[in-house]
């Protein structure tokens, strides 16, 4: 946090803007590196210096959230699972390539994405039914029911939120299977 920003949790006050730029751009310079530590750090700027965040941002996946960009990196989380789970054990997803860009102009990078993901669910569909693209086709349509049109650009409290999306969806994998 360095001294400014323990200062700012002594004192309850805003948290210094440069220790949120700096965690962006760490997470930028490892290609959507989005650790526990990192995005705990983006949402505890958000709350504290956006108000009006205060609601909507959750501990966990917000399936109920609209915010554009908390939707954008869900959904580049979704179709990052649909990429490895139709080629187990690749080395380098979506995310080593395309995550800045996601994150900043989605406009320009999400058409590309979504090439990327047909050919992805059609291999999934060839090799494990029907089931897998059932599952994936449906968190999609959900997603894409909540956005308009995708931004040009993205602010950097948008980044931040698209990184809070993107992390929430991926963890929401890890959560054991309740027994039914």
């Amino acid at each position: 946090y360095g001294r400014y920003g323990v200062s700012a949790i002594l004192q309850n006050s805003r948290y210094p803007a440069s220790l949120y730029t700096d965690t962006l751009i760490r997470i930028r310079a490892e290609q959507g590196c989005v650790t526990w530590g990192r995005v705990s750090i983006v949402k505890a700027f958000l709350i504290k210096n956006y108000k009006n965040t205060e609601g909507e941002i959750c501990m966990g996946l917000n399936e109920e959230s609209n915010d554009v960009a908390y939707v954008l990196g869900r959904l580049f989380s979704v179709l990052e699972s649909i990429q490895t789970e139709a080629n187990p054990g690749i080395k380098s997803t979506i995310r080593d390539r395309y995550f800045n860009s996601a994150c900043a102009t989605p406009a320009s990078v999400f058409p590309i994405l979504f090439k990327l993901e047909n050919s992805h669910i059609k291999k999934l569909e060839r090799e494990k039914g029907s089931g897998s693209k059932i599952f994936y086709e449906k968190i999609i349509g959900n997603l894409m029911e909540k956005l308009v049109l995708f931004p040009r650009s993205l602010s950097l409290e948008e980044q931040g939120k698209f990184m809070l999306g993107y992390y929430h969806q991926t963890q929401k994998k890890y959560e054991k299977k309740e027994n039914k």
